[in-house]
């Protein structure tokens, strides 16, 4: 099939790799001709150019040599006659303007004395064409000027034409009627000065744009000289130049051709757009897409016979398949029985699970309530004895204790019921401290009982945290019961309670020095109804209560080995920030019961 497809494409690329090379052909031949084009054309410009300057050139010198148009310099001051004598001369020669300067750069007299941008008592003794006149030299400057605001080429002497110069004869010369001939002839030339400023346009937008970014250095000097008076100078284009004769502007490319005007660094540009330059190349690609077209119509045209035939062949076939949808109508009937026993199988399962939760709980609620219960019958003993001593006082306190126990039972179902909803608890900022000493005053009984010592070390300064008080001593009564029956069968027992605080967490450690766990046991020691103790010692819901807690409070439980000797249960709680810190005595309750 594949090789069948590469066949059949061969000739639509034959076609289009002949067409590119065809139209790279024409595309060089269209190349040269329009380069050739450019070439008369710069050369007919260029030649205008240097036939409107070569027109006006001799007249600063000859007003320069006459004492007409001179006479105000040797009187310091304007000079009536002098002025018309200027303005007479300009109508005569089409000069833009025609003026004189003294050695100061002041106008004394100027051929437009009367209108009211007279350049008289004007100075422009800062442009380039003065200083150069005033050296002895011939001044040329191309410039917009700072009075009429319009652009020209400025031609001067100096007066006197031999000798040291007391003043300057100028001419301006009007250069827009280049302008508007490039403009009526309907082609894109413009002129660049030497330092690639466009100053003349047939395309007035381009007027006073750059062809690349100018440096700091000729910004400022054509700043100083005021060339161009407040033109930004902005390039004409931000595209790459692609190739020697290749300028792009405002996103439109142009085949480009230049030449030196051999006038003050001056410099044409002739550009043609590459679409007009290369209009050989559309009727080659044309033919080539209409000769692949034809091509895919014929093929397609003998693959809809092919189509055809084997149209009828699956007629043929659809009647087999009528025989085997039958069959599929069977097996599906028999799918859908079996699905539907395979429902009720599920929710049997389901019926299983629920019933196998309510167990759970059920064993939490009991493992749970043992503690307080163990708490409560040992009051219970102790408040008799008290009576029967006649303590009352005492007996009261343990009545006290009781009924605290009491409604710590009945807080303890509730919780338990959160239990199987995370996240119900309501947290509260609370004193960690206060938690500690709760479930330290629950477990009391069974440090005394096992003879374990139970050492608490906690700061002097409240713990401030932000959990659920009630679910925090769950958690501790169970490690810290933990703790004591794991050091009870040890001469020396003994439960650690220290506290470490981290910034944002604060963290309770309790430490025993019993057994300890064994490092293969620690993955699943959280895990329900899994504990090391013997079936009649422990249920294995204690710890895993207690992470299910520590999780919903946004904290975390870990056990790791104490050093040397037993286990470390780490539970961290979110703290609140304060600008307290944990430099503070610390408070050591120690209890030691004796054997």
């Amino acid at each position: 099939m594949s090789t069948r497809w590469l066949i059949l494409l061969l000739p639509p690329v034959f076609m289009v790799v002949a067409a590119a090379v065809l139209a790279y052909v024409f595309q060089e031949l269209d190349d040269d001709n329009v380069d050739r084009i450019a070439a008369e054309r710069l050369t007919l410009y260029q030649q205008t150019i240097i036939g409107e300057y070569q027109k006006y050139r001799y007249l600063p010198y000859m007003i320069a040599r006459d004492p007409r148009a001179t006479a105000a310099i040797g009187l310091g001051q304007p000079v009536e006659s002098a002025n018309r004598f200027l303005e007479e001369m300009a109508e005569n020669s089409g000069a833009d303007l025609l003026y004189v300067m003294n050695a100061a750069g002041t106008t004394l007299a100027a051929s437009n004395w009367q209108k009211p941008l007279s350049l008289v008592g004007r100075n422009y003794g800062f442009r380039p064409y003065f200083t150069a006149a005033m050296r002895g030299e011939e001044g040329q400057f191309f410039a917009i000027g700072l009075t009429t605001g319009r652009p020209g080429l400025f031609l001067a002497r100096p007066t006197p034409v031999e000798g040291d110069p007391v003043g300057v004869a100028v001419v301006k010369v009007d250069t827009s009627q280049l302008e508007n001939a490039w403009a009526e002839g309907g082609e894109l030339v413009f002129a660049t000065d030497a330092d690639g400023v466009i100053f003349l346009s047939s395309q007035p937008e381009w007027r006073y744009r750059t062809l690349a970014e100018l440096p700091a250095a000729t910004r400022d000097a054509i700043a100083s000289s005021q060339k161009y008076a407040n033109e930004p100078l902005t390039p004409i284009s931000d595209a790459p130049v692609t190739g020697p004769n290749q300028l792009t502007i405002d996103g439109q490319a142009y085949r480009h051709n230049s030449t030196d005007v051999d006038l003050l660094g001056w410099k044409l540009h002739f550009l043609v757009p590459q679409a007009e330059a290369h209009k050989s190349l559309l009727p080659i690609w044309v033919i080539t897409l209409t000769l692949c077209l034809l091509y895919a119509v014929i093929v397609l045209g003998l693959r809809g016979q092919r189509l055809r035939r084997a149209s009828a062949a699956l007629r043929q076939e659809s009647a087999d398949l009528k025989e085997l949808n039958q069959r599929l109508v069977g097996e599906i009937k028999e799918r859908r029985r079996v699905e539907h026993a395979l429902l009720e199988a599920q929710r049997g399962l389901a019926r299983s699970n629920r019933l196998a939760a309510v167990g759970e709980m059920s064993a939490a609620v009991v493992h749970e309530l043992s503690q307080p219960l163990a708490a409560l019958r040992m009051f219970v003993a102790g408040t008799r004895k008290f009576l029967e001593k006649g303590d009352t006082h005492t007996a009261a306190e343990n009545l006290q204790e009781i009924e605290s126990l009491q409604m710590r039972m009945a807080s303890l179902t509730q919780e338990l019921k959160r239990f199987a909803r995370p996240g119900e608890s309501r947290i509260e900022t609370v004193d960690l401290r206060d938690s500690i000493l709760a479930a330290e005053k629950i477990v009391r009984p069974r440090f005394e009982e096992t003879g374990v010592a139970l050492i608490i070390e906690m700061p002097d300064l409240p713990l401030i945290v932000e959990t659920a008080p009630l679910r925090i001593e769950q958690i501790l009564v169970n490690l810290l019961r933990n703790g004591a029956d794991a050091a009870a069968a040890e001469d020396n027992g003994e439960v650690r309670l220290d506290i470490v605080e981290t910034g944002d967490t604060v963290v309770v450690r309790v430490l025993d020095n019993g057994p300890g766990i064994p490092m293969n046991l620690r993955e699943r020691i959280f895990d329900p109804f899994f504990s090391t103790k013997t079936s009649a010692e422990g249920m294995g819901l204690g710890l895993a209560i207690s992470m299910r807690i520590a999780e919903d409070l946004g904290g975390d439980l870990a056990v790791s080995a104490n050093v040397p000797r037993g286990a470390a249960f780490e539970l961290t709680v979110p703290a609140v920030k304060s600008a307290e810190t944990m430099d503070t005595p610390v408070v050591r309750l120690e209890a030691e019961v004796a054997e």
